[in-house]
């Protein structure tokens, strides 16, 4: 099975390479489609033609995403109906319960979960904190690598964070070029997320959709969504967190008035439509200098600069790996959840 699915990775990437070759555009950087800046900042479009809706993706992640698929715990199968709530206790630390709460997605049109990991009693969270995993991983991936548990749970004995409840997010889809194609303006991921997910997570856990409370953020795919929440939501989330993130050049960052941009959904939302307005969220960067995304976020950082948006940035030696995302938890969580914050800013 392996040398059927690697030999035909093979054969899209020389099917795609030669439709390329003949519609006569050029590859950058292993990357596909309409890279929105050149070295110098000139707006260009490469690797034009068939593929060209695959925008900013390395072009194994683009191909091996047509293959993927959701994998299903036992308890994902099990029915569930529209409006029903399931809870169920997965782990625990000294200051937190990790807790699994499934619910009907009426977005998705399906049983979705997320993970919330809960200060326990007589602390009461103050925050919420949506933090996303990559495309190829599940939410319990987080755990797992990461130990975002065991990081949240020492951070915040030792008073460095607000308590919040960080909500890890089940955004697996069945395939990525159709999330990012331009017959899909506004993904289904926007309103899964900033709008179902939050409001079960607003109403459980007591805390009002006041922005100073709620942040998002998340890795690779997932810093890609988020940084799309917060564009579409930015009366919402006050900050956003991208680590090793995609972009889309055809989006807009927190315009006066956003453009129109092609294509709207059934319900008038185009690539650039604004849900919840409001100022820009802070923005976290971060990017291991050996990650193939490096570039990508560096382009970002020229979008931004060239616009007048400030950010924090944070990078060292490292590739699109749990150990280098392992190393940015904790300046992730003091960004967007830490004491020593002006009240102002939250």
């Amino acid at each position: 099975m392996t040398r059927v699915l690697v030999s035909l990775l093979f054969l899209v990437t020389a099917v795609a390479t030669a439709a390329e070759a003949v519609s006569g555009a050029t590859c950058v950087s292993g990357t596909l489609a309409a890279l929105p800046y050149a070295e110098g900042g000139t707006h260009r479009s490469v690797c034009a033609g068939r593929f060209s809706e695959l925008r900013e993706i390395p072009f194994t992640f683009a191909v091996l995403s047509l293959f993927a698929s959701r994998s299903h715990y036992p308890f994902e199968k099990a029915p569930l109906a529209h409006g029903q709530l399931e809870v169920a206790q997965v782990s625990e630390t000294d200051n937190l319960t990790v807790e699994r709460v499934r619910f009907w997605s009426n977005e998705m049109n399906e049983p979705r979960f997320f993970l919330a990991l809960v200060p326990k009693p007589p602390t009461r969270s103050t925050d919420v904190f949506i933090l996303n995993h990559g495309w190829f991983d599940r939410p319990e991936d987080l755990l797992t690598y990461l130990k975002v548990d065991a990081v949240y749970n020492a951070m915040l004995a030792r008073g460095e964070l607000r308590p919040a409840v960080v909500v890890i997010p089940d955004v697996r889809f069945k395939k990525f070029y159709r999330l990012n194609s331009a017959r899909t303006p506004f993904p289904n991921y926007l309103t899964l997320e900033a709008e179902e997910i939050a409001g079960i997570v607003s109403q459980r856990y007591k805390i009002p959709f006041e922005r100073d409370r709620w942040a998002v953020g998340g890795f690779s795919f997932g810093g890609y969504a988020s940084l799309d929440i917060g564009r579409r939501y930015p009366g919402r989330f006050a900050s956003v967190s991208v680590i090793s993130g995609l972009v889309d050049p055809r989006w807009s960052f927190w315009p006066a008035r956003p453009p129109a941009s092609g294509t709207e959904d059934i319900r008038g939302r185009n690539k650039n439509t604004v849900v919840v307005p409001g100022p820009t969220p802070r923005l976290f960067l971060a990017c291991g200098t050996n990650d193939r995304l490096y570039r990508t976020m560096q382009r970002l950082h020229h979008t931004l600069d060239a616009i007048g948006i400030p950010y924090t940035w944070s990078s060292a030696p490292g590739g699109h790996t749990w150990k280098y995302w392992s190393s940015v938890i904790p300046p992730m969580l003091r960004f967007s959840l830490g004491t020593d914050q002006p009240e102002s800013t939250r």
